[in-house]
């Protein structure tokens, strides 16, 4: 049984009026009690007399009384003692004895109006909350009846109520019986949807809400209009209200407002990478150059790694069945210890939602320059290519319990605009899931498949390698993959490579994390994979998670020490 003190102070915090003890009280409840109790909520009056705490201790047992009833406790016995310690100094104490608890007899559940063939509603009474044999507790039956309404409301039954709302307890035989009957009245229907006056074209709204006339209600549709309108970067605020209380004929309006963001963004960003070292990012976005929502966006990345200047123009809400269409181009430089490459491509692509996943296909023109190896040499390749993407998370900048999943598949033919023939595959995959409230097991993988008919013909850009922050740590970034015959990393056609890791948060938002990586870019299947171990630090900072990383290549010769320092979200 629990045991609670509480001290009251009037004038100075040594003087102490009253002291109230509460023992045999429902597991957990001690507290809750206690703060019901009125020579509690009162014991810091200064008004305080003998006379009034002699009142308010004759008060108390009817409160208590009243409280373990919520509880499913209606033949309680109250011991309760009020002693006078000294002039100034009151001791009141309660011992309970709860006695059996009320266990329910019959849950009668009803319903009437067009909620009966509602499927929701069904599955609702099915697994109704409170059973027969269950303990009664008032609060888990009030929670019961809000579920109930609150079901309705969300589901367009904006007429209904609670008809039959009774408990009946017999305290003899600690027995009782619930009746609730909802009577739904008629489900109300979405009205046609108006759009206020805006930049952009109502057919082109239309397009963003999954909303139509004469559907019936259902309020995570209505979220997800606005969802939708926030998210189409068009707008700077946007509230959508249903109106319930002009509802008539059996219909429902809904009142949606908005304000064009800017035309016009600017953004600028920096990051830090051990493989890419400092990282500047400028960008450039039209966000409607009509009123067909068409975007045209400038994006440029500098860091002693790689630098790009990119285009895109994008075609917003194509289709039904096709949410973009875009052109772009991109002018790229990268230059790293194992390859150098300029490189210049021009394309167009489309994106959809295809069985909950984000496809994404695309065309690309690809120029490009390079010298790796003992290969030198430019190569001309007319790319298409598709891709499919799905990330699920509770939080994608610090996951608990989430992963992504990714799968391209991309190739090129001698006999349309190629210097060589290739066809790839690659499959990407990470998981995090946390076992404990501040620890992580994350896990990730790539596995690439290339088959091509001239090798040195296939532009490093095209090529696998391994090592680096997100990849194998330990080894420096892309020296890992099979040698040219001048010694040095060329390359390779597969690609497995993969890690696990434990991350524990050990102080506020600091914590520390052992991992192992291991793969490796090879030619063939029965290379050699090289593996590595390390340990590092983790901060969860305003910007994303920090983590600076020490590993050991452990299956290199020489062992080499790398120090990793990643910015940025999980996922």
């Amino acid at each position: 049984m629990a045991l609670l003190l509480v001290f009251a102070t009037v004038a100075q915090a040594d003087d102490v009026k009253i002291k109230v003890q509460l023992s045999g009280a429902p597991e957990g409840k001690t507290e809750t009690l206690l703060s019901g109790l009125s020579i509690v909520r009162q014991q810091n009056s200064a008004r305080l007399s003998a006379r009034h705490i002699r009142k308010l201790h004759d008060e108390s047992a009817t409160e208590l009384t009243q409280m373990l009833q919520v509880y499913g406790y209606y033949n309680v016995k109250i011991t309760s003692k009020l002693e006078q310690v000294s002039d100034e100094k009151w001791l009141a104490d309660y011992q309970l004895e709860l006695g059996e608890q009320v266990k329910l007899d019959q849950v009668v559940v009803t319903l009437d109006g067009q909620a009966i063939d509602d499927v929701e509603f069904k599955k609702f009474i099915n697994n109704f909350p409170l059973k027969p044999a269950d303990a009664f507790n008032h609060e888990a039956y009030e929670a019961a009846k809000k579920s109930l309404l609150r079901i309705g409301a969300e589901r367009g039954y904006f007429d209904a109520e609670l008809t039959t709302h009774k408990v009946e307890v017999n305290k003899e035989i600690n027995t009782a019986s619930i009746y609730l009957n909802y009577s739904s009245g008629d489900r109300y229907y979405f009205s046609e949807i108006q759009f206020p006056p805006t930049v952009l074209t109502n057919e082109l709204l239309l397009r963003l809400t999954p909303i139509k006339a004469g559907e019936p209600y259902l309020a995570s549709q209505v979220l997800k209009l606005r969802n939708n309108l926030t998210n189409s970067g068009y707008f700077d605020g946007v509230a959508v209200r249903t109106l319930i209380d002009e509802r008539h004929d059996g219909k429902v309006a809904l009142d949606i407002s908005f304000e064009p963001d800017a035309r016009q963004r600017y953004t600028a960003g920096i990051g830090f990478g051990t493989d890419s070292g400092p990282r500047i990012g400028l960008g450039w976005e039209n966000r409607y150059i009509n009123k067909r929502g068409h975007r045209l966006s400038a994006d440029a990345k500098f860091s002693q790694v790689t630098n790009s200047i990119a285009m895109d123009y994008r075609m917003p809400f194509w289709s039904e069945t096709i949410s973009d269409i875009g052109f772009n181009t991109e002018f790229k430089q990268q230059n790293t210890d194992i390859s150098e490459s300029t490189s210049f491509a021009i394309g167009s692509y489309y994106k959809t939602k295809r069985w909950g996943w984000n496809e994404t296909g695309a065309l690309k023109l690809l120029n490009e320059n390079y010298e790796v190896s003992l290969d030198s040499n430019t190569s001309l390749l007319l790319i298409p290519s598709i891709s499919w993407a799905r990330i699920w998370a509770d939080d994608t900048i610090y996951t608990k319990h989430g992963g992504r999943l990714s799968l391209s598949l991309s190739g090129a033919s001698e006999s349309v605009l190629s210097d060589t023939t290739y066809g790839q595959a690659v499959l990407r995959g990470k998981y995090i899931h946390s076992f404990t409230e501040n620890g992580r097991f994350i896990t990730r993988g790539t596995l690439g498949v290339t088959e091509v008919t001239d090798f040195t013909k296939l532009p490093s850009s095209l090529r696998f390698f391994a090592g680096g922050d997100s990849s194998i740590r330990g080894f420096d970034f892309e020296s890992l993959g099979p040698l040219g015959d001048d010694g040095l990393v060329e390359g390779g056609r597969y690609l497995a490579v993969g890690s696990v890791e434990y991350e524990q948060m050990i102080v506020g938002n600091w914590g520390a994390a052992i991992f192992s990586d291991f793969g490796n870019a090879m030619n063939s299947w029965d290379d050699p994979l090289e593996y590595s171990v390390g340990v590092g630090a983790r901060w969860r900072s305003p910007i994303g998670l920090i983590r600076i990383d020490v590993a050991s290549g452990l299956s290199a010769d020489n062992n080499p020490i790398g120090i990793h320092v990643v910015i940025g979200p999980d996922l």
